[in-house]
């Protein structure tokens, strides 16, 4: 009878780790996802030349995502154009299995 038990707890704890480790690897692969996207914000916000339709639509294409982000503007020339911009996504890391969720910033210069 005590054999039994032990190998349904350690079948159990088997699950268990194996689940830990899931979660792991899929919020791995959330933060992966978000610094990819932060990667094609800039380079599209880059490619526009800072314009201001584009900027306003990769906020609201990050809202659909699941993302916050956020565009500074820092350095301007001469003429009053953009010459640099801080690009900065909120986004969660989660591990639903044990109920964590941690807010995280992925942040760059669009230049």
């Amino acid at each position: 009878m005590g054999q039994v038990i032990k190998t349904y707890l350690g079948m159990f704890f088997l699950l268990v780790t194996g689940m830990v480790g899931i979660g792991v690897v899929t919020a791995g692969i959330q933060s992966a996802n978000a610094r990819n996207y932060h990667a094609d914000v800039i380079s599209e916000i880059e490619c526009s030349n800072f314009n201001a339709s584009v900027v306003a639509a990769c906020r609201q294409q990050a809202q659909k995502e699941g993302y916050k982000l956020r565009v500074k503007t820092m350095v301007y020339d001469a003429w009053g154009h953009t010459k640099r911009a801080e690009v900065i996504l909120d986004y969660n890391y989660a591990i639903p299995i044990l109920d964590l969720v941690t807010s995280h910033q992925v942040r760059g210069f669009a230049k």
